[in-house]
């Protein structure tokens, strides 16, 4: 794994935890902002987690199927984990804004299944880091000749 896969995973980890912070502080402010947080920090934990290491395992998968020009499916099956895992995720806090529109119902159902959604959220993540981990196992770095 190199410095900048890790890098992006840590640069994703951040965005994914910034766009939580501005979702729940934007809408319930910082005090409650703070409240979900110490609430839910172990669910956020893995999460974020899940998230940033499914993102450097996915650059690192790239830039080795670059250096063998073989790029297949599967690294596209890792993102759209990724993608359905933040979409899991965050989905509960939907529940925050659907009284502003006028869907109380859908508030009353996110809220009460936000534990369960979020576990899914965790799942999916790991199915995507391990997908992502499987193929780059399956995936060497191209040998070198010596100059």
């Amino acid at each position: 794994m190199t410095a900048r896969s890790v890098r992006a995973g840590l640069v994703a980890t951040a965005i994914l935890g910034l766009f939580y912070a501005l979702v729940v502080g934007g809408i319930g402010g910082i005090d409650h902002l703070s409240r979900q947080a110490l609430d839910d920090w172990p669910w956020l934990l893995a999460i974020l987690a899940g998230f940033g290491t499914q993102i450097a395992l996915f650059v690192e998968l790239r830039r080795r199927q670059r250096l063998h020009r073989a790029m297949t499916a599967t690294a596209g099956t890792g993102a759209g984990a990724s993608a359905v895992g933040m979409v899991a995720c965050c989905a509960h806090h939907v529940a925050d804004l659907a009284p502003i529109i006028g869907v109380s119902g859908a508030a009353v159902f996110l809220t009460d299944y936000r534990v369960p959604i979020m576990v899914a959220g965790i799942v999916v993540n790991a199915g995507g880091v391990f997908l992502a981990a499987r193929r780059l196992h399956r995936t060497p770095l191209p040998v070198t000749t010596g100059r």
